[in-house]
């Protein structure tokens, strides 16, 4: 429903626009009932019944088919819980094995912030979200993410130099926390969207920006991907004996240092747009870029090929987290301007 209404003054000086009827039958607002008028942060309002101030519920139910494997149940799961749903009830056609039903109950609680069963018989499963998004808002989920990405990044790099495959190991299964972030930073802006929720119950300036941090947030949530897999391929070579202090290989945790330092200035930069810096970040990565190419080229040790293709990777996905920066830099320029243009057309 969307009408125009004109706006008219009374005697004493007061602005007022009457309610649609449709809109007062459906929620039985009789004459003297109060409303509650929110200001949002995109400067617009928010009305509402006294009393419908507590968020509705969204629940959602999964029939579980037969032949079903873990992995599909689990991706509806996910998938639920990021488009904004609070309940998730697992409907079994038959029976699952106590096997099965442990491991998506495990599962669910390591990948997804804030979700616990409640509710469990032979046939079902309930899951229920109890995780208040004001009690982590966007900006500080973001941090949390970026925070996360960095110390994969810086600890990749220390695994390599020293050669200690524990420290790698580590890296790699941080990949889950970074998912987990990015999930609950997807699960707030589509809620928001969605209008199961407010811009200012998330910490949303304005909806404008919604698009931009969610871009931001894949961005980030794939250069942590690629730090996971540079440490994985990493303990594959230190198994074979492969020694990154020597040779041609010497050059890659020097290389790998200055793509982390280029990360902080990426996302500091997104974090506070300014587009002389985001200009200089850019350029910044194009040289990066060069000289991953450079060491590319430079490979020429005397190897089994298998031990080149493992190293062939490592240096591919530095290369991709270098783009990952790039874009986030460039991210911040958008994000700048975008601000620029709210601030001098208001709505």
């Amino acid at each position: 429903m969307r009408e125009r209404r004109r706006v008219q003054v009374t005697g004493g000086g007061s602005y007022i626009v009457t309610l649609p009827k449709e809109w007062v039958r459906l929620h039985g607002i009789r004459k003297g009932a109060e409303v509650v008028i929110a200001l949002e942060p995109d400067g617009s309002l928010r009305i509402e019944p006294v009393g419908m101030q507590q968020r509705r519920i969204v629940s959602a139910r999964i029939m579980v088919e037969e032949g079903w494997d873990f992995w599909r149940i689990a991706r509806r799961v996910i998938s639920y819980y990021v488009a904004g749903a609070d309940i998730i009830e697992v409907v079994f056609s038959s029976v699952p094995g106590s096997q099965t039903a442990k491991q998506l109950r495990e599962f669910i609680a390591s990948r997804l912030i804030g979700v616990e069963v409640v509710e469990e018989s032979s046939s079902s499963i309930v899951f229920q979200v109890i995780a208040d998004m004001a009690s982590l808002p966007l900006e500080a989920s973001i941090k949390r993410l970026i925070k996360t990405v960095g110390f994969m990044l810086e600890d990749m790099i220390e695994g390599l130099r020293q050669g200690i495959r524990d420290i790698l190991a580590e890296v790699d299964e941080r990949d889950d926390v970074v998912d987990k972030f990015y999930m609950f930073i997807s699960r707030q802006l589509i809620s928001v969207l969605a209008g199961y929720r407010s811009p200012s119950e998330i910490g949303l300036n304005n909806l404008a920006d919604a698009s931009i941090l969610m871009t931001a947030a894949k961005h980030l949530e794939r250069a942590g991907d690629h730090a996971s897999m540079i440490a994985s391929t990493a303990i594959e070579l230190l198994d074979r004996g492969v020694d990154f202090s020597r040779g041609c290989l010497a050059e890659i945790p020097s290389h790998l240092e200055e793509i982390a330092k280029h990360y902080q200035l990426a996302t500091s930069t997104f974090l506070n747009p300014s587009p002389p810096r985001a200009d200089e970040g850019i350029e910044e990565g194009i040289q990066l870029k060069k000289r991953n190419e450079d060491i590319l080229k430079s490979l020429t040790c005397e190897r089994e090929p298998l031990v080149m293709a493992l190293v062939r990777r490592i240096v591919e996905s530095s290369r991709r987290i270098i783009d990952y920066n790039i874009d986030l830099l460039e991210l911040a320029l958008n994000r700048s301007v975008l601000h620029e243009l709210l601030k001098e057309n208001p709505r």
